[in-house]
């Protein structure tokens, strides 16, 4: 079961990844890169970030609740 948790909370990290890495190549190669799309990029990564914490925390809280740890 932990294999699935850690497999979800993988995918809440790279899943938004990857269209903001094509987003931020995309506008780097037309030229027109500048400061508040890297912003909204860095912002949008840190939101992620966080609901990968709570998924994580989440689960980890399921899990003890649900005696599987031991």
């Amino acid at each position: 079961m932990r294999g699935v948790y850690l497999a979800l909370c993988l995918a809440l990290v790279l899943i938004p990844l990857v269209p903001l890495w094509l987003w931020t190549r995309k506008r780097a190669k037309a030229g027109t890169v500048d400061r508040p799309p890297f912003i909204r990029v860095a912002l949008l990564t840190l939101l992620w970030l966080v609901v990968n914490a709570i998924t994580l925390g989440f689960m980890m809280w399921a899990d003890t609740v649900n005696g599987v740890a031991g």
